[in-house]
């Protein structure tokens, strides 16, 4: 039972929320106009052929209609109303704006449109004083806080739209550098700074608009100005020669990155965190030699017996850059000729098929992806998938359908709720309720990841008593995908509800008040009688409108489904790329991220409706 998910569920509603919430009017107004979202929402983008398809070219090819076009931009402009929900534009996907030098001949269409647009340019203007954590819209790559000795490095999101903003004619060139000019924000300065070279690139920044920022009277705004002419004169470089691809060149490669790898040192850090950081440089570095060995297929000079090699090889690194470099190189195919794709497809099936024979997890998972991206593209059908036992999880939700795919767990977690009842000792310290949660509910965990668990201690309990209530979790929920950090919330009365004690400790175990990911993202399971009384009294004060952490609480079920590790790993393992900002320059608002990528954000947008949700009612 997710919490969340039951907002959607009319025969769940009632069953589990009490009569005072279910019969709220501010709550079934806005239970039913997050319905309509989502169905306008759903009702546009299962009849788009692809994620990169423009909504008025998918309005002129008959895709979609005018009236399911228009209910989409009124649904948007309703949401985007709402200043709790005004962060949806970080996501919308850049397809959906309609450029403003193009009028929709559908007068309700162009009224609805103009809302949308209306609505947009003012939550834009107000996410501008808003600073994020800037690794959340990249890989996560998050310091833990007791190694923090400053903030982390922060952006403002908003501006990094820019360039899609001006390319639609939302904004203007002279009004960005104006912003630049104005603003004593540094942050907002270097965000902005960071647009710059990429509207260059685009085009959108010309000659005229260099003169002007040559002449300000800012210095960042003349920095800029130099770095594009730059850019500019440094643009006719000559092309790169192709790098020459053996199998002694690729394994030389290998075991020198590997080697310095293993070698770093990264001080006074977790050593999860450390594995963690060599296990994705060792990534990156077999993705830059996959890049190699797709242009080498491409341009055909790798031949049959050179790729034997390859695929013999004992490595599993080196049998890992085959794969994906095939990958990389039916995938740039397909982008121009599909029917030539899966010609090159059908040249490395064989090898790509034997590979999977060799059960080795880390080949499986590599090619689960390569097999999984195919199917997206229409190069793999279904029933190859089926044979190879590869399943396609609910990504956008309902996340309760992933818990099929997990039955087994599931069943041994709820064995384990169970099991706090039937122990005396440890019934008295926590209620007899499991939460399960992470990438395996949320549908793009491996096989192999593990299950976050999660627990209540009740009131009154004893901080000094945690050491034995750890012994004692520890022994109930032995299992070989449980890892040793149970999350403990420990509760305690509120004024005729419960609340989540807050600790000033560096302990990643001990769950915080905000943390309404997991108190309304995760599977409940346990004693239903319990469950519900939890629902009443520790949830239901997350929807009062005097909640002062309101925002923070929407923020962390957005970072939870949206960003931490859909963005970060979690799409790319499904979906070949769409669209995105490939300029020379764009690196500077960091365009290797799937934020920018049109599939990614077209997931994302479904998933902000279906999970970043918080419905707000009166305290009664």
């Amino acid at each position: 039972m997710i919490p969340i998910e039951s907002f959607f569920d009319s025969r769940k509603i009632n069953q589990i929320w009490p009569k005072v919430v279910c019969n709220n009017k501010d709550f079934t107004g806005q239970i039913e106009q997050r319905k309509k979202l989502r169905e306008s929402l759903e009702n546009v983008i299962t009849l788009l052929p692809r994620p990169d398809i423009r909504l008025d070219m998918a309005l002129n090819q008959s895709y979609i209609t005018a009236e399911q076009a228009t209910k989409l931009y009124k649904s948007l402009g309703n949401l985007l109303d709402n200043q709790d929900y005004r962060r949806i534009i970080f996501y919308l996907p850049f397809e959906f704006l309609p450029n403003r030098q193009c009028n929709y001949t559908d007068k309700e269409l162009q009224k609805a449109s103009e809302r949308f647009f209306q609505t947009y340019m003012q939550a834009w203007q107000e996410l501008l004083t808003v600073h994020d954590v800037r690794a959340n819209f990249i890989d996560g790559d998050v310091l833990e806080i007791e190694h923090r000795n400053k903030d982390l490095p922060r952006v403002v999101k908003a501006v990094h739209l820019t360039p899609k903003l001006v390319e639609k004619n939302w904004l203007m060139v002279k009004d960005v550098i104006m912003l630049l000019e104005k603003n004593t924000d540094q942050i907002l300065k270097n965000s902005i700074a960071d647009t710059l070279p990429v509207l260059a690139d685009l085009g959108l920044l010309v000659n005229q608009d260099i003169q002007l920022m040559q002449e300000s009277s800012d210095w960042l705004v003349r920095n800029m100005a130099r770095i594009i002419v730059s850019n500019i004169e440094h643009k006719n470089k000559k092309a790169k020669t192709l790098k020459e691809i053996t199998f002694s060149s690729i394994q030389k490669e290998l075991n020198e990155n590997f080697f310095n790898i293993n070698a770093i040192e990264y001080g006074q850090i977790t050593e999860k965190r450390e594995k963690w950081l060599k296990q994705d440089k060792k990534k990156k570095v077999i993705q830059i030699l996959a890049q190699d060995m797709s242009k080498a297929i491409i341009n055909s000079r790798l031949t049959n017996d050179e790729v034997k090699i390859f695929f013999n090889a004992e490595s599993v690194a080196i049998q890992q850059v085959l794969i994906e470099g095939i990958r990389m190189a039916i995938e740039s195919v397909a982008v121009s000729d599909i029917k030539a794709s899966k010609a090159l497809y059908a040249r490395y099936q064989e090898i790509l098929l034997m590979l999977w024979k060799n059960h080795d997890s880390k080949i499986r998972e590599v090619l689960s992806k390569t097999f999984r991206r195919f199917h997206v593209l229409g190069i793999v059908h279904s029933q190859q998938l089926e044979e190879l036992d590869i399943i396609f999880p609910y990504l956008a939700g309902p996340f309760s359908k992933n818990l099929e795919l997990i039955k087994q767990e599931m069943n041994d977690t709820q064995k384990m709720a169970s099991a706090i009842e039937l122990n005396l000792e440890l019934a008295q310290l926590t209620y007899p309720v499991v939460l399960v949660f992470g990438s395996c509910v949320k549908g793009y965990g491996e096989q192999s990841a593990d299950i976050d668990i999660a627990v209540f201690v009740r009131p009154g309990i004893s901080f000094e008593s945690r050491p034995r209530l750890q012994s004692l979790l520890k022994k109930t929920f032995a299992h070989p995908k449980i890892g040793d950090n149970i999350i403990e919330f420990w509760l305690e009365k509120k004024k005729g509800y419960l609340g989540v004690r807050d600790f000033n400790l560096p302990d990643a175990a001990l769950g915080e008040s905000y943390w309404t990911h997991v108190l309304f993202g995760a599977d409940w399971q346990g004693n239903r009688k319990v469950i519900y009384e939890l629902y009443e009294k520790l949830l239901v004060p997350y929807m009062h409108k005097t909640n002062n952490a309101r925002g923070l609480y929407l923020e962390e079920l957005e970072r939870d489904a949206l960003q931490y590790r859909l963005m970060h790993k979690g799409y790319e393992r499904f979906f070949p790329a769409f669209g995105g900002i490939n300029t020379p320059h764009a690196d500077a608002i960091d365009s290797h991220s799937m934020f920018w990528d049109s599939g990614y954000r077209e997931l994302a947008t479904k998933l902000f409706a279906n999970k970043v949700f918080l419905p707000k009612i009166s305290k009664q």
